[in-house]
């Protein structure tokens, strides 16, 4: 059964005293009902998407203090950072789509491109094989091996962050051609940017909205971004092909792309 979620204007004008408070809840849009789309494969990535663990908290940094700009987001997903400055952009989806892998037992999937054109391994990485820089490129040596687990992905993922970026990261994608929950939408470069599209509804107007999760510079909890621009949407966006604006960059020349 869909989730029918209403919101008086009283409550909307309360909640819009104090912007830069956060919240896990699905915020609706002022005196409308919103539907969100449903999966029933609870194994689906779109699923997974759906159901991030998401709570209610400020976003930290690598070295665990908040980020000076808070009002970007209403939620983080509670994923570990890393002490290291590291896990950005391109890196917090790769972490989105490792994590989503690896808890499907998928392991032998769990792989990601190099700025240099190698492809690397989770299992590879479990194997003891690790990259050494040699130039503009990586040559690979063998080691110990480990074990396949939790900690050895986050291990091996920090060294995929070393060397990725959302300029590899869009070479790997597939093409997308719409607005859906899974599609990623980025601009490759030095910098670029990038965000995930991971829940999708329809308003009872019949607008489709879509909520948006990203990581940022320096690396930084991943979090759910807030649609400033139209402040009664919370968390859904409005999206259509041309420039994107949203609370953290202006996309323009981007491209979309989706992990499948």
């Amino acid at each position: 059964m869909q989730k029918v979620i209403l919101l008086t204007v009283s409550i909307f004008l309360l909640a819009c005293t104090d912007q830069t408070s956060t919240s896990a809840q699905t915020p609706a849009i002022s005196q409308e009902a919103i539907f969100p789309k449903e999966f029933t494969d609870k194994d689906s990535w779109p699923y997974f998407l759906k159901h991030l663990p998401e709570k209610d908290a400020p976003i930290l940094d690598y070295k665990g203090n908040p980020v000076s700009y808070q009002e970007k987001h209403t939620a983080i997903v509670d994923y570990d950072i890393g002490n290291k400055d590291l896990q950005q952009c391109a890196d917090a989806l790769m972490r989105l789509r490792a994590e989503y892998l690896f808890t499907q037992k998928r392991y032998s999937e769990i792989h990601f491109h190099f700025v240099s054109g190698q492809d690397y391994r989770f299992l590879d990485y479990c194997k003891g094989k690790r990259p050494v820089p040699n130039g503009n490129t990586v040559h690979f040596v063998y080691t110990d091996t480990v074990d396949i687990n939790h900690h050895n992905l986050r291990r091996y993922l920090d060294i995929v962050y070393s060397y990725a970026s959302t300029i590899s990261l869009a070479k790997e994608l597939n093409d997308a051609d719409r607005f859906a929950i899974g599609t990623v939408v980025i601009t490759p470069g030095s910098p670029g940017h990038c965000f995930i599209i991971t829940d999708e509804a329809t308003t009872s107007s019949g607008d489709v909205v879509y909520k948006l999760v990203e990581g940022y510079t320096p690396a930084q909890s991943i979090y759910v971004l807030r649609n400033l621009a139209e402040p009664k949407l919370g968390y859904w966006h409005r999206l259509a092909k041309g420039d994107i604006e949203t609370a953290s960059y202006s996309f323009h020349n981007y491209k979309l792309k989706k992990f499948e």
